[in-house]
């Protein structure tokens, strides 16, 4: 019984090691058998691979190549940079400058990309003889595909703040207001004797038609700023007309004590008041004096308000007379020099020295914004775009290898399937 144990005990590694020399014998068998049929459809694979490959290849350097055109703008106001808080206020809708911080640069984007603007340029295209590159505007779906024709890119680029561990608000603040210092803007098509004309149509949209858009802005905001003085103005009318009415009564009923004191002889009447919280005493010729004085002030100031509310009532029909010009002629291709023009006939209209002053500072900051509009160089350099014709047709033979692979393995159990049937 135990030699039987013993036998059987003995048995069993032996069986396991067989059973692992034929699981591995298999294997073998297996493998040969892939190599087999890889060897078998060899040619089916290489001409299954190959083909493709170069027939991808073929297609990409037959197909026109694309060309690149770079402007570069300088966009950095450094005049306004050396006084940023002291023109904070008054320079936030200022057209003289790009002012492109990273509010003002996503407006200028919505601007450019903007349904209205691109029927424009799409129109121009089209006059222009590029059918085909207005078509591919007119096709384009969303921001990403627009981009792939006109790029914009702010250099340096903004900081985002989601990625910035900053809590203080100031600081924060600060950050958004950081302004870019150069604005590139790339226009990409075919061919190459045509990029060039194109990229003229989009120069042209972006240096002229698109400030006109920021004049329009910028007045509207002069119009409202202008109401709102006038607002304030009128608002402290009626507290200077309050404080005058009650100057001229103490003035009366100090003239009133005066007289009675006059018929007393040898009297001497001062009268108490309160400075700084204590009291103190002054002759009543003192107080005629600077009742009178106080009278004077208010008088001169409502006389200035109301000179200030005319010459803000007069600006304020001039910048609506410009805004009504500016909104009724921006749906068409009304430039920046047109603008320019306009001002310069109204100029002839004014008659008052002050707001010719006014006009005419004006028009300096529009001269100053067409100044800058100007690329830092005018006939920038065309780049052909990289075809990327070898890394597309290895990609494409890589794939149609583990098609052609996977077909033949197909191909062989079909065969099998087939030669059992029968």
């Amino acid at each position: 019984m135990e030699g039987s144990q013993n036998n059987i005990s003995n048995n069993q590694p032996i069986s396991k090691n067989v059973r692992e020399e034929t699981n591995i014998y298999e294997d073998e068998i297996n493998l040969i058998d892939y190599f087999r049929i890889l060897w078998k459809r060899k040619w089916f694979i290489l001409l299954a691979s190959v083909l493709p490959a170069l027939v991808v290849g073929l297609v990409i350097f037959l197909w026109p190549r694309i060309y690149t055109l770079t402007y570069t703008y300088d966009v950095k106001d450094q005049f306004r940079d050396q006084f940023r808080d002291q023109f904070r206020d008054q320079t936030a809708m200022d057209v003289s400058s790009w002012n492109l911080d990273e509010k003002n640069y996503n407006v200028l984007l919505n601007r450019f990309y903007s349904k209205e603007n691109l029927s424009r340029i799409i129109d121009r295209l089209r006059q222009e003889g590029f059918s085909k590159y207005a078509e591919s505007i007119s096709n384009a779906r969303g921001a990403k595909e627009l981009e792939k024709l006109v790029k914009f890119e702010a250099l340096p680029p903004y900081i985002d703040l989601a990625e910035v561990k900053e809590t203080d608000p100031t600081r924060l603040e600060k950050i958004r207001q950081l302004k870019a210092l150069l604005l590139n803007v790339t226009i990409t098509g075919s061919p190459q004797k045509d990029i060039s004309k194109i990229s003229t149509v989009i120069r042209d949209n972006l240096e002229n038609i698109i400030p006109v858009y920021l004049v329009a802005e910028q007045l509207n905001v002069a119009i409202r700023e202008f109401r709102a003085k006038m607002a304030d103005i009128e608002e402290e009318k009626f507290a200077l007309q309050l404080a005058l009415k009650k100057n001229n009564s103490i003035l009366a009923k100090l003239k009133d004590i005066k007289t009675e004191t006059l018929s007393q002889t040898g009297s001497d009447i001062m009268l108490q008041f309160d400075v700084g919280g204590k009291s103190e005493y002054l002759p009543i010729e003192y107080q005629i004096q600077t009742a009178e004085s106080k009278i004077i002030q208010l008088e001169e100031t409502i006389k200035d308000n109301e000179k200030k509310h005319k010459y803000y009532e007069d600006l304020l029909s001039l910048n609506e007379k410009l805004f009504v010009g500016v909104k009724n002629k921006a749906s068409s291709d009304y430039s920046i020099q047109q603008f320019r023009s306009f001002l310069l006939e109204s100029m002839k209209e004014v008659e008052k020295e002050e707001l010719k002053n006014y006009l005419s500072s004006y028009i300096k900051r529009i001269e100053n914004r067409i100044a800058i509009s100007a690329p830092l160089t005018e006939n920038p350099s065309i780049y052909a775009v990289s075809k990327g014709t070898v890394k597309k047709s290895g990609i494409a033979f890589a794939i149609a290898l583990m098609m052609s692979v996977f077909a033949a393995f197909l191909l062989e159990g079909l065969k099998k399937s087939q030669v059992q049937a029968s």
